[in-house]
């Protein structure tokens, strides 16, 4: 298990978003440098359900899952008035 000579603090901080500039505004040593190359990961990209004004579009936010809401009304209605007319 690698420690972070920081702390958690430091690493919990930043998770889930891009920390190069506070990586560079700390000012690490050259062997913090190579570390990094042995320990990068990869690079967050913008989630893709997301337009590029920053908002959730509105078919993934609302218009689904109402539509699917309603068609599970719509047969959970219709299974159980089946059902007792039977």
């Amino acid at each position: 298990m690698v420690m972070h000579p920081g702390g958690e603090e430091v690493l919990l901080e930043q998770a889930g978003r891009d920390a190069t500039e506070s990586f560079e505004d700390v000012g690490h040593s050259m062997d913090a440098r190579e570390m990094l190359k042995q320990y990068y990961i990869g690079e967050v990209h913008p989630n893709p359900s997301v337009t590029s004004s920053g908002q959730s579009s509105f078919w993934s936010t609302w218009l689904i899952p109402i539509v699917g809401a309603l068609v599970l009304g719509l047969m959970y209605r219709y299974y159980m008035v089946d059902g007792k007319s039977s």
